[in-house]
């Protein structure tokens, strides 16, 4: 008779289901708090990377206005140059923030285009409108020392004709065509092709003596100048429409190898405008620099307040400028002119260009610096 056997159950190595459901309970919360920690390290990214960007956009901001400011006026003469007016002389246009049409003096009535012009006097939104808040713009002018030829000549160190002498021992054979239609420049006094050479679009300005006029250059061909009626600010082809402004009033009326004109000396002068654009690209305003009238250039993304002010020096009348005082006045008022301004007052706001995921707001920031106007400085106030 064989023995009884007994009944056996072979356990096998594993986890129970209750191991199992803690084991899956603390790996749910590990990676749920490592995907936490995740999105919280993006969302602090993106914070840092928008804010870090919009401080860049400020910095950049300040630093082209301050380097644009600081050289305003430099070259030119304090009460500004003359620009074609009288008899049938066409407005002057002014370069203005998108799809506005201001014209020059664009301040209180004057003769010349200021070295400084602040926004238009009388006009409550001459900038554009951002957020519900007005803007302003600003233009100033500097004479551009950028041209030198392979002589290390610059165009205002020579006149445009000369003759030599004991004091000017270099003749330059230039001509200045007496309806002001082109300038000639003598190769041995400035070569125009040299580095930064002269292009359509610049301003070129003649002097001789305490009278000025200033040109649009429209075309180059070699070493001659055209200035073609017709350019985007109307300063050509008034020689024989205006009554002053023109060439013609640095005219001597003796004919010359170098037309009917004194020495007289050209420079080429930058006029830099700046305002805040929220038209081209509405879902990001841009800081707009525009020289002359060439095509505009955004210096910097997500600005979308500018708001400038200036110190007036020696007013006319101070009580005119109420509580901000001459200190911080948004236009010379009365019979103070632009040319007694002294300090540039800029306000910058900025915002990031993109909404934080986290809020769906924005990041905003600004800075406020002054900028000492030097050349403007430089005015001996006894004479």
């Amino acid at each position: 008779m064989l023995p009884k056997q007994k009944n056996t159950v072979k356990r096998h190595a594993g986890f129970s289901l209750l191991e199992l459901m803690v084991s899956v309970s603390i790996l749910v919360t590990v990676v749920g708090v490592s995907l936490s920690m995740l999105i919280d390290a993006q969302h602090m990214y993106e914070g840092v990377t928008d804010m870090a960007d919009m401080q860049q956009n400020l910095r950049a901001s300040m630093i082209n206005m301050q380097r644009d400011f600081i050289q305003a006026a430099e070259g030119l003469p304090p009460t500004g140059i003359s620009y074609p007016q009288g008899g049938t002389a066409k407005t002057i246009n002014r370069p203005s923030p998108t799809g506005k049409a201001y014209t020059f003096p664009g301040t209180a009535v004057s003769s010349t285009l200021a070295d400084i012009t602040p926004g238009v006097q009388g006009t409550t939104t001459p900038g554009l409108t951002v957020n519900g808040t007005p803007t302003d713009f600003i233009t100033v002018m500097y004479v551009d020392n950028s041209l030198v030829d392979v002589n290390g000549h610059q165009m205002n160190l020579y006149p445009v004709y000369q003759v030599a002498n004991a004091q000017n021992p270099q003749a330059c054979n230039g001509l200045i065509k007496s309806d002001g239609s082109s300038v000639t420049f003598d190769a041995n006094c400035i070569t125009i092709s040299g580095t930064n050479s002269v292009q359509p679009g610049d301003l070129i300005m003649f002097f001789n003596g305490q009278n000025y006029a200033i040109q649009t250059v429209t075309s180059v061909l070699g070493q001659v100048v055209s200035f073609a009626a017709n350019d985007s600010f109307n300063f050509n082809g008034m020689l024989a429409k205006a009554t002053a402004g023109t060439l013609l009033q640095l005219q001597n009326g003796v004919a010359s190898a170098g037309g009917p004109y004194p020495p007289t000396t050209a420079a080429r002068v930058k006029m830099v405008t700046y305002y805040i654009d929220n038209v081209t690209n509405p879902a990001i305003p841009q800081l707009i620099r525009q020289v002359n009238f060439n095509a505009p250039t955004a210096v910097a993304d997500g600005i979308e307040d500018l708001q400038i002010s200036f110190g007036i020096t020696q007013s006319n009348n101070a009580a005119l400028y109420g509580a901000a005082g001459v200190g911080n006045a948004k236009q010379p008022l009365g019979t103070d002119s632009p040319s007694q301004i002294r300090n540039v007052n800029l306000f910058v706001g900025a915002r990031s260009n993109a909404a934080y995921s986290v809020t769906g707001q924005f990041f905003r920031d600004n800075m406020v610096t002054k900028v000492g106007v030097r050349s403007l400085s430089f005015v001996n106030i006894y004479q």
